[in-house]
């Protein structure tokens, strides 16, 4: 049901020029408001616009409402996706310009990464020493990482750690330094690198950031809530002159503190620096007015008015333990299949539903027992890391990152050592790595790999020979590798199967990069770096969704079920200071307001623990604080 916009909605949509911030409490027509207005700047003649967010998902869905709402030909005229994929874009086509190399790609693991830093540890005594084991040396290269992450996340470079009068950080420098150069020299960013580079182009060469003020005329900010310092400082940074900028969110939605993220960004320094005009939308065009009612006792300092004019159902059931607690809720969806509800005009399905805790473990009973009853259920959107199972995929993949940069040694040991090769090569910046992989001598590896990889290496010159013939380059694995027609050569069956899998994943991942493509213009390079990007995700919605409340984020359902209402649990018993003890609470907020219209609260007073005992649950604050209990 579409309601015809409010007077605030409609002044939104109607403000041209200058600075806006509109707080947009959930169900509020937030995305609406904000594609409206895009769509009436565009249908002005406003010429091209920027909308940034936080999530693949949200760019896909307002770039779809938009192009649905103007001309064809307008479409190239607005820009929509994530903070990321635009700084990126940035660094790829004028990182140049502050010294960084052509041709960079994503190392997104974690293991790369560390691979790096393993080779920075050879350079420092302290690690040579012989004193730390394995385990205390892994770990410390690992908090090295993080500390290096922190400072980037702080645009802190190793420049200025040279400068502090701090032994500590003077020395700490060195390994920050030798960490970044060696990145480098492998044409490689980590994720802090984007908005970090991104930021220092726009910083030090401010022409940049007025070139693209120039090109768009209006920037957007989507979920401006979850903006941390170093995103609001690449926004300022590329807007420093720049007057047409539009934050959207919600405070009380704020729910990312972990990774830096904070609503002051938004409700106080964006204030500060562009002094916009203020909007608050307050209908909630979602819930129904027992969920609104509730959510407002969770967040007493929101302004919510329910527009709907159902009442909806909030239930709160306690049980003696998970089981139980698992049982009622398989039984409640089979009698809301069966049944439906009286608060639910159409009939119910399982896309309708979805089950909702703190944390994932919280799930773990539920999942388990809508399983073994056949009641499909997914899991939200997949991990921005995507991992090959099959040998022969891992190659493949590996593969792929020399092909596309042949200054890649990490990616070329790892096929070393997944083809168990007897010769040792040590790194160098002056070699060729694609030469050296499609040149390794077959007598130096393992027996086993030797077909494997031959057939591995006929899919690597289809793509030599043209990048865009990546499914053919599958075909061929699938060829030798599953089909296993052509040859003699025994292929374990598990391993078929493993290679089935992982072809599948690739393909869709590929077939997923075409629709966001043109053929001509399709790369290895930009492929991959849109799948470190998470841009060819697909989102499974079948089935029965569960989900943590960070996962749910955003989306809505007719029913939810929220589960697992235990103090210590939800809230998370670590948030003990008063920043983390809000942030629990928005957590809560977010949770409730996923329902549109029903909303089953359920918690155990018992539970098992990881070492066999039983231990008592107590109802969670949240609870009394809806004065359910």
């Amino acid at each position: 049901m579409a309601f015809p916009l409010t007077d605030n909605q409609l002044k939104i949509v109607n403000h041209i020029d200058g600075p806006l911030l509109v707080i947009a409490g959930p169900g509020s027509g937030k995305t609406r408001v904000l594609t409206e207005r895009i769509t009436n700047l565009l249908n002005l003649g406003k010429k091209r616009i920027l909308a940034l967010t936080f999530s693949n998902k949200a760019a896909e869905e307002i770039s779809e409402r938009v192009k649905q709402n103007i001309d064809e030909e307008l479409h190239d005229n607005v820009l929509v996706g994530t903070i990321h994929s635009f700084c990126l874009d940035v660094v790829m086509n004028r990182g140049n310009l502050i010294g960084l190399p052509n041709g960079l790609v994503i190392f997104e693991s974690d293991v790369d990464k560390l691979e790096i830093m393993k080779r920075v540890a050879n350079e420092i005594t302290e690690l040579r020493n012989g004193t730390l084991n394995s385990s205390g040396k892994s770990n410390m290269l690992k908090s090295y990482l993080k500390q290096i992450s922190e400072y980037k996340q702080n645009f802190v470079t190793p420049e200025i750690l040279l400068d502090s009068n701090n032994d500590n950080e003077v020395e700490f420098a060195k390994i920050y330094e030798a960490y970044n150069n060696m990145m480098l020299s492998q044409r490689a960013l980590d994720f802090d690198d984007i908005l970090f580079y991104a930021y220092r182009i726009f910083i030090e060469r401010p022409q940049i950031a007025k070139s693209y003020t120039r090109l768009y005329k209006y920037i957007f900010v989507d979920e401006a809530q979850d903006l941390n310092e170093a995103q609001y400082k690449v926004i300022t940074a590329l807007c420093s002159e720049f007057g047409n900028i539009m934050m959207v969110g919600d405070p009380a939605q704020s729910i990312y503190g972990f990774n830096g993220s904070n609503s002051d960004f938004m409700t106080n320094h964006f204030k500060r620096d562009y002094k916009p005009t203020e909007f608050k939308l307050v209908e909630n065009f979602r819930s129904t007015r027992k969920i609104i009612e509730a959510a407002k006792k969770i967040q007493n300092n929101v302004d919510s008015s329910a527009v709907y004019p159902l009442e909806g159902e909030l239930t709160v059931c306690k049980f003696h333990n998970e089981t139980e607690e698992a049982l009622w809720v398989l039984n409640k969806i089979k009698n809301l299949m069966a049944e439906g509800s009286k608060w639910v005009e159409n009939s119910i399905s399982y896309e309708n539903i979805a089950i909702i805790a703190r944390n994932r473990y919280v799930l773990s009973k539920v999942q388990e027992t809508l399983i073994a009853n056949n009641i499909p259920i997914n899991h939200g959107a997949s991990s921005r890391n995507i991992e090959s199972e099959s040998i022969a995929i891992k190659i493949f993949e590996a593969g792929l990152r020399v092909i596309i940069n042949q200054y890649d040694n990490v990616h070329f040991n790892q096929i070393l050592g997944l083809i168990k090769y007897k010769i040792k090569m040590n790194a160098s910046s002056d070699l060729n790595y694609l030469e050296m992989l499609m040149e390794l001598d077959n007598s130096n590896m393992d027996s086993a790999y030797i077909y494997i990889f031959n057939t591995v290496k006929k899919a690597w010159k289809v793509l030599l020979e043209d990048e865009e013939h990546f499914s053919k380059a599958l075909n061929v694995i699938t060829l030798h590798l599953v089909k296993n027609e052509i040859n003699d050569e025994e292929i374990d069956e598990n391993e078929q199967y493993l290679i089935q899998k992982d072809i599948a994943m690739w393909r869709e991942h590929w077939q997923k990069y075409c629709s966001q493509s043109v053929t001509g213009q399709r790369t290895l390079s930009h492929f991959r770096n849109q799948v470190s990007l998470g841009k060819t995700q697909s989102h499974n919605n079948s089935g029965i969704s569960l989900l943590t409340v960070h996962m749910s984020k955003g989306l809505e359902y007719d029913i939810v079920f929220l589960i697992g209402l235990n103090e210590g649990t939800f809230p998370d018993y670590r948030a003990k200071s008063h920043k983390e003890l809000k942030e629990e609470f928005n957590n809560m907020f977010v949770a409730l307001t996923r329902a549109r219209r029903v909303c089953y609260i359920t918690y155990p007073t018992s539970k098992i623990m990881p070492w066999g005992d039983s231990k008592y649950q107590y109802p969670s604050t949240f609870l009394s604080k809806m004065g359910f209990i």
